[in-house]
């Protein structure tokens, strides 16, 4: 019995939720990108001490979804998995430019444009840049995994060009001491230059840390 595989190239309704009112006094441009098991809302009430007149937060939600545990319960939504990786990565680099281009046509021109990506969306940040060229002033990769398969200084994006602000909490369960040593070695060897900014927190997104980092190294 022979069995064939094949790809079809088909439209998807995809979701996303906003915060803040893009318009005139917008200086600053969010893309959120999620984590494995989120879902797209989460991200944004980490902005909730953000002015929503200065701040204007667009959180893409990923295209594959499912039960958070066996066939009932909360549902959430993955970026990848590893079955038809290499399609999967097409569908979202073409699904989050397309999403980030309609909002960056409306930005105000002195606007900044950050992508803040945490743990799965962290890798999906890199992998979508990768894929295509996308306009962006600051890359914020939280507690995630830089994708060592891949050339990131010969990417449709020029990350030379971005400022990189690498951020994770030291008591963070997945990125041990033995992690970020490869973190920082795909780091070497891609010649990256990426800010690196430590501190005491578990595998989420912290309020205090994000205000931080915006105050210290973003705001203008």
């Amino acid at each position: 019995m022979e069995i064939n595989t094949n790809y079809y190239t088909t439209q998807k309704i995809a979701r996303y939720s906003t915060f803040g009112t893009l318009g005139p006094a917008t200086k600053y441009f969010w893309f959120a990108l999620h984590g494995s098991k989120m879902l797209c809302e989460q991200m944004l009430y980490k902005f909730k001490a953000f002015d929503p007149n200065e701040h204007f937060v667009v959180a893409p939600e990923a295209l594959i979804r499912f039960y958070e545990k066996d066939f009932g319960g909360p549902v959430v939504a993955s970026w990848m998995t590893k079955r038809d990786r290499l399609e999967e990565i097409e569908d979202f680099s073409e699904y989050l430019s397309g999403l980030y281009a309609s909002f960056v046509a409306q930005l105000p021109p002195d606007c900044v444009k950050l992508i803040l990506a945490f743990s799965q969306g962290g890798t999906t940040s890199f992998r979508w840049l990768h894929a295509r060229a996308v306009e962006v002033d600051y890359l914020i990769p939280y507690a995630c995994w830089i994708p060592e398969d891949i050339p990131l200084s010969h990417g449709k994006t020029d990350l030379s060009k971005v400022n990189l602000l690498f951020t994770y909490g030291t008591e963070d369960q997945f990125l041990t001491e033995k992690r970020i040593a490869m973190v920082n070695a795909v780091i070497a060897q891609n010649n990256l230059t990426v800010t690196t900014l430590p501190y005491k927190g578990d595998h989420r997104v912290s309020k205090e840390q994000l205000q931080n980092i915006f105050e210290h190294y973003i705001k203008k």
